[in-house]
């Protein structure tokens, strides 16, 4: 084996090594990444009515440096206007940060509870897709979520 053979070895055993991992952090069938689904972070002074909104929208509803509402659509198609409150003091809240190209990141994960039940991660604008999406979250994950009470 030549020298070349040897370190073109290591590169691709220490290359899928941080591939596994990063398929690890964010299931999906492939390890390629995603396609970009929201192009753009936009900042809005005011909630806007959920007809406003988009199809790969991303607003974050800001006023006077205060975080307020995360609102886009279901990546899933499904039309649903997911709206997140950004605001610390509701449990839960999200965390929304622009990426190097303008791109919106999310924190922690979306799971719908009801109708598609859509469960993911939006990094840099792609869509992660977790392996569990489709699933009630109660159903899925019994020991941290339970079946919502009906009003």
């Amino acid at each position: 084996m030549g020298l070349n053979n040897f370190f073109r070895k290591i590169y691709e055993f220490v290359f899928l090594q941080k591939q596994t991992k990063h398929h690890d952090a964010y299931p999906e069938s492939s390890f390629s990444e995603p396609k970009v689904h929201y192009s753009s972070l936009q900042i809005a002074n005011k909630t806007p009515g959920n007809t406003a909104i988009k199809e790969n929208e991303f607003i974050a509803v800001i006023h006077e440096n205060t975080p307020y509402w995360a609102m886009f659509r279901c990546p899933c198609g499904c039309g649903t206007v997911i709206s997140l409150s950004l605001q610390r003091i509701h449990k839960p809240s999200w965390t929304v940060e622009k990426s190097k190209y303008g791109r919106p990141s999310l924190y922690p994960s979306v799971w719908q509870n009801k109708g598609c039940c859509s469960h993911f991660w939006i990094k840099d604008g792609r869509v992660h897709w977790c392996g569990n999406s489709g699933t009630e979250p109660w159903i899925a994950d019994p020991e941290h979520y339970s079946r919502p009470i009906k009003a």
